[in-house]
């Protein structure tokens, strides 16, 4: 990119990018709605002038972020201006920590880290455990906008599906608000359970939701797949139903948060409950986002489609070496003995690894 900017002694040299002005009110939510559509450039200072705030735009908003970005923040400006460029930061972890942390112990640093909001969530070896801190501060360095740092201290558990974290660095409360292709979720992390991870799955299947569609959210935690449904497709209605308290009491707000409350009918209690009780026999489609326990709830799930039948996503845990064939074949089996039966399986694929040894499978199934 050209620089068209002059040089100030004692001052970096500015640059004139293109950027999205909003009051100063704003900016946070902004800034996450850029990232959520990657047009934030992240190099550069943000600018301030009066009540607004001016943030540098890596590209030209197309149609679609400009509805996205008027929709979501009323109104806004996009222009050009003169920007401050930042001081040089560590481009990953491996950089920040160098000089720190024992070079042998350099090749144990996380690949990747859960960023929910402004929390980074990371999982350290027994090895690395001692150097937490000095961990954490290297990914505050790499990630300006994370206030907090959590480590994983155990697995995802219990009936309400939560982890176990602890604070290794950073301050303020475990509540965020999470931003992702438009909508925004508030949530805690230490009472709830959300994977950013599976942002784009979510994305997948939203998409393919029809028009005047009646949809089950089994395990709907705070509402990713349930809001991001109804924002594209107006004319749908969700069913979302999870058991933990704290999960439907964010899914409530959320609902709110995105101006969706006509469309999302949150339900506090048991997936199976419901399936087999007022919600039987409702849905065009069945969404079992429980990979621990999916097939278990199975059963209920095809009791809730239309005698018509309907598609089913189904997310499951299996063991690297196991084929995509035995989880299709055990899942056929599973809906012959409820009663229905498999028309066919749209989309079977691994969609990432939980271990060296495990991963998440998803499959579409159409059930007659």
């Amino acid at each position: 990119m050209a620089d068209h900017g002059c040089g100030t002694v004692g001052f970096a040299r500015l640059n004139r990018l293109q950027g999205i002005f909003v009051p100063t009110r704003q900016a946070q939510r902004t800034l996450e709605l850029l990232k959520s559509l990657e047009l934030r450039m992240t190099d550069f200072k943000l600018q301030r002038v009066n009540e607004m705030v001016g943030i540098p735009l890596v590209k030209t908003p197309t149609v679609h972020d400009e509805k996205i970005l008027t929709r979501e923040l009323g109104s806004f400006q996009i222009r050009e201006s003169w920007f401050q460029p930042l001081i040089s930061r560590p481009k990953d972890l491996r950089e920040a920590v160098r000089g720190v942390l024992p070079s042998r112990l350099s090749t144990q640093l996380p690949r990747s880290l859960d960023l929910i909001g402004d929390i980074a969530i990371i999982e350290l070896s027994p090895e690395l455990a001692p150097y937490s801190v000095e961990v954490g501060e290297a990914v505050l360095r790499v990630n300006p906008h994370v206030r907090l740092v959590l480590r994983k201290s155990g697995d995802v558990t219990g009936r309400f599906r939560t982890r176990g974290l602890e604070v290794v660095t950073g301050s303020g409360p475990t509540e965020t608000v999470h931003h992702e292709f438009g909508c925004r979720y508030h949530l805690d992390v230490s009472s709830v359970y959300f994977n950013p991870r599976l942002a784009h799955e979510r994305r997948r299947v939203a998409e393919q939701v029809k028009e005047g569609e009646a949809v089950v959210d089994m395990f709907a935690g705070v509402g990713p797949y349930s809001v991001l449904i109804a924002k594209y497709q107006p004319h749908s209605r969700v069913y979302a139903v999870d058991l933990n308290p704290s999960a439907v009491k964010y899914l409530k707000e959320n609902v709110l948060a995105n101006e969706v409350p006509d469309r999302v009918i949150p339900l506090l209690g048991d997936a199976r409950e419901f399936s087999l009780g007022e919600l039987r026999g409702t849905a065009d489609r069945v969404i079992m986002n429980l990979p621990s326990e999916a097939e278990h709830y199975l059963d209920s799930a095809v009791k809730a489609l239309k005698r018509t039948g309907g598609l089913i996503h189904f997310y499951e845990f299996i063991n690297r070496e196991a084929s995509l064939n035995s989880v299709a074949e055990k899942f056929r089996t599973t809906v012959l003995a409820a009663g229905r039966e498999v028309r066919s399986f749209r989309y079977s694929r691994v969609i990432r690894e939980i271990a060296p040894s495990r991963v998440q499978v998803a499959l579409d199934a159409e059930i007659d």
